[in-house]
């Protein structure tokens, strides 16, 4: 229906009723935005006129009494609970308001309320992590365990995010890994992964030991990066067995080819098959180095799918060590090494061979025999003693410059097969 205006009274009489409703509205929104504006500034100046202008709205009152309960200046526990309180009047479902009234209510000692306001923050969203974690934390502190350890254990299971902070925070107030894994930790490998890597940062490797003989157990499939930081802080720590078997336990969770290993040698990966660079006991090679490029070759190979290649652009005279591992080593023990190396038309009669030395020091470096031009599979062999403080080896390919540096090198060669054997090991071979 249309309403027609018969006279000039009635068309000013709805142009003032517009210019009151226009008014209205703008007043409103004005002093919304200004709130808006207010509590946005943070401040406890501006937030206080937030709640002045919009006393309805829950969100200025939530952060009104977080402002006040990180108030150092003017600390009043009392008035930050009556703010979150009225947050909560207004939105009875604010887990982060009952969560904050819990604390602000712990803290000025106030336990029965604290508990209420956490049961009721954790009702308002049961399957939270973040409020399973708080409340976990409270009853920790209020040394009620077995309560603690569930909903700990509740907080990983909704977020295994959790687990490394979850672990810490057990471990301090009962420092007990077994009780800690049995009843808090869920039994899953990134929960155990994550465990470990912090151990491992806290330089608490015993501890980090015990959680990853349980990661093994659930048969995981870990990457080398999981497996990588323990190994190699054991390693720096001079428990070189230990690094080791872990390494073997890491690497046989991943589907690796076959090594071609020897259970006696010392050398981790012989016949470069693993394809795993540059990590504790891996080969380490950069592709491109002094004129030589560095790779693994399917087209040639002594045993396995591969060997390691060299190819020499014939504009360098490089002093290379190409590519190299370490092994752990018995002090004072004598080994048998051996390694086989092809060549074709390799320059000038400094090739290819190999140098053994102790990583800490002390010992002599053994060089090998250097192959050059073109020949068949060759064995290039040595003998070598760990010294009475050696319980590490570097074993690396490597080519020594000519004495003339005019001489460039050009060529290719390849390394298969490289192995260290105990003397004992050795003579009693069939």
């Amino acid at each position: 229906m249309i309403v027609r205006l018969s006279n000039a009274f009635s068309r000013k009489l709805v142009l003032v009723i517009a210019l009151l409703v226009g008014g209205w509205l703008s007043f409103f929104g004005i002093r919304t935005a200004i709130a808006r504006y207010d509590y946005e500034s943070g401040t406890q100046i501006g937030l206080e006129s937030a709640v002045h202008l919009e006393p309805d709205n829950f969100a200025y009152w939530f952060l009104l009494g977080r402002s006040q309960q990180g108030n150092l200046e003017q600390p009043d526990s009392a008035l930050a609970e009556e703010y979150f309180r009225k947050a909560i009047a207004l939105n009875p479902l604010a887990t982060d308001a009952w969560l904050d009234l819990a604390v602000a209510y712990e803290m000025d000692g106030k336990n029965a309320e604290a508990r209420e306001a956490y049961l009721r923050a954790k009702k308002s969203y049961p399957a939270s992590a973040s409020v399973s974690w708080v409340y976990g934390n409270y009853l920790l502190r209020q040394g009620e365990l077995t309560q603690a350890y569930a909903e700990l254990h509740h907080a990983i299971e909704a977020d295994p995010h959790f687990a490394a902070q979850v672990f810490t925070l057990s471990f301090r107030t009962t420092p007990n890994i077994d009780e800690i894994l049995a009843e808090v930790l869920p039994a899953k490998q990134s929960v155990y992964v994550d465990v470990v890597t912090e151990l491992v940062n806290k330089k608490r490797l015993a501890d980090a030991k015990i959680v990853w003989a349980r990661l093994i157990t659930l048969h995981p499939r870990l990457t080398i990066r999981e497996v990588n930081p323990l190994v190699q802080e054991l390693g720096i720590a001079g428990e070189l067995p230990e690094a080791r078997r872990i390494w073997d336990e890491g690497m046989a969770t991943m589907n690796l080819p076959p090594l071609y290993t020897r259970r006696d040698s010392v050398v981790w990966d012989p016949s470069f098959e693993s394809n795993i660079n540059g990590y504790s006991f891996a080969w380490y090679f950069q592709p491109f180095a002094q004129g030589v490029t560095i790779a693994l070759d399917k087209s040639e190979k002594r045993s396995g799918n591969q060997s390691l290649r060299l190819s020499f652009d014939g504009k360098h005279n490089p002093n290379l060590e190409a590519a190299c591992t370490i092994g752990a080593v018995r002090s004072g023990t004598t080994y048998s090494f051996s390694g086989w190396v092809k060549t074709k038309d390799i320059t000038t009669k400094y090739g290819i061979g190999f140098k053994l030395r102790s990583v800490e020091g002390g010992d002599p470096m053994v060089t090998t025999r250097e192959v050059h031009g073109t020949n068949p599979w060759t064995l290039v062999d040595a003998t070598w003693t760990a010294g009475p403080s050696t319980r590490t080896v570097q074993i690396c390919v490597s080519r020594e410059p000519s004495d003339n540096p005019e001489v460039r090198i050009s060529g290719n060669a390849w390394v298969d097969d490289v192995n260290l054997i105990p003397k004992s090991a050795e003579d009693h071979k069939p």
